[in-house]
């Protein structure tokens, strides 16, 4: 357990010690899905190791009570509040075949419990009375509040109609929009803890003796062999006709950690055993688990990488200096991949024509992009590998090079020329006259002379 512990630890160190890559990956592997929409990205990187349609607009299910949950969470600190119970927001839910957690009118009941009826059993009642509760007596309030967090969080194509997620044709969202609000959600500590329990027993109230509430998520029960995965911690299970199974998770092994997404998930039975298969289970868990045993966080650029060189100007017997990268980067790659795998070029806009001594060792120059399999995978800074001093002859004659360039000095010498030529014309002019009037002069005296 000792050596467990301090293997994990070594791994956060490193995690906070490097510079990962965040950015946008795709790994795709032989791993055969049935799922229409998924998404899997590390928590630790925020690198997409699978995606799928996950930019396509799709019917969320439960998966809504996640947005539920967090705006609950936010806007009510202390979870003991006892709530009693509106009778309308049962009573709105009357032949819709919804999934209810028992809770009855005027019952009085905590937030906390109506957070464990709306996460772990997906009882619609729960999320109604939330709703009513934080939107002030208003369900359409506590809508209204749901898209302007989406719209906090970055969803781009995400339009909530109601707290629970029954389908209606304006409510929807994307996987990407889902991940942005559960990683949202996932900043309250209480809301990890009730979506990574199996049970809860839910307190005696007014209206119900204590009862004990069991998870709809497989994943997390060993009992489930096909779906089961220790590694899994919550969050969020969905299924209607419309959204077809629907399930979010995140799972840790050896100080990785991911987040997975499926929607549009199937449900059939596949292997004839006389029981239909849930796929949003089986396709996340098969996905996680290649990505486990084949994706690890490998340096990928180091500091002693030549990655290419650029002109200098003003610097005695040096052409060029060369660029390497500003420290040493971490990605997640496959097994087997290192830094000979990937491809790091710099970013033609960003690459200047040359730069100008003097130049200090790490000095920043430019930016470059790092690729693998063809997909971008990263940005990173490229900076001087050595210093350059600056020769100052070669400047002097260097910045009057750059003057003679110049357009205001082109047009200064142009007007200059001509100012010259008009002053010369002028003189000219000036001494024609001169001229005649001294023949004038001569040409008077002379008259007079004769008379």
């Amino acid at each position: 357990m000792k050596k467990a512990i301090i293997f994990l630890l070594t791994l956060c160190v490193i995690f906070s010690c490097v510079a990962p890559l965040g950015v946008s990956a795709l790994y795709n592997s032989s791993v055969k899905t049935e799922t229409e929409i998924f998404y899997i990205e590390s928590l630790d990187t925020g690198t997409v190791l699978f995606e799928q349609k996950s930019n396509e607009k799709a019917s969320p299910a439960s998966l809504t009570k996640i947005v539920t949950a967090a705006l609950a969470l936010k806007h009510c600190e202390d979870l003991n509040t006892v709530i009693t119970v509106p009778e309308y927001c049962i009573r709105l839910l009357d032949g819709t075949g919804s999934s209810m957690s028992g809770i009855k009118p005027e019952e009085e009941i905590t937030m906390q419990s109506l957070l464990y009826c709306l996460l772990i059993t997906s009882g619609n009642e729960a999320a109604m009375i939330i709703a009513d509760y934080i939107g002030g007596g208003s369900i359409a309030n506590f809508i209204q509040m749901m898209n302007d967090l989406a719209k906090e969080v970055g969803c781009k194509n995400t339009h909530f109609a109601n707290p629970h997620g029954l389908s209606e044709p304006d409510h929807y969202t994307t996987a990407q929009d889902m991940a942005k609000l559960t990683k949202y959600a996932m900043q309250f500590p209480a809301f990890n803890e009730i979506t990574s329990s199996t049970e809860y027993t839910l307190p005696a109230t007014n209206k119900n003796e204590e009862r004990k509430i069991r998870t709809t998520n497989f994943m997390m029960l060993s009992g489930y062999k096909e779906y089961y995965l220790k590694d899994a911690k919550g969050i969020k299970t969905g299924s209607t006709e419309d959204a077809g199974k629907c399930f979010i998770t995140t799972a840790t092994r050896n100080g990785y950690s991911y987040l997975a997404v499926a929607m549009k998930a199937p449900y059939y039975d596949y292997d004839n055993d006389g029981y239909d298969e849930n796929f949003a289970f089986m396709d996340v868990k098969a996905m996680l688990e290649w990505t486990f045993d084949n994706i690890k966080l490998k340096t990928v650029t180091d500091p002693s990488q030549i990655i290419t060189v650029v002109d200098v100007k003003y610097a005695w017997g040096v052409d060029h200096v060369r660029l390497v990268p500003a420290e040493e980067y971490y990605a997640l790659v496959p097994v087997g991949v290192d830094a000979g795998g990937v491809l790091v070029e710099p970013v033609k806009d960003s690459l200047p024509e040359a730069v100008a001594a003097p130049i200090k060792k790490g000095d920043e120059v430019c930016e470059a992009v790092v690729t693998y399999a063809g997909q971008e995978i990263a940005r990173i800074k490229l900076v001087a590998a050595e210093d350059v001093d600056m020769s100052v002859i070669l400047l002097i004659f260097g910045k009057l090079g750059d003057l003679f360039r110049t357009t205001v000095f082109k047009v200064f010498a142009v007007l200059l020329a001509l100012v010259i030529v008009f002053l010369i014309g002028a003189n000219i002019y000036v001494n024609k006259n001169r001229k005649r009037n001294r023949l004038k002069i001569v040409n008077y005296r002379d008259i007079n002379k004769k008379r």
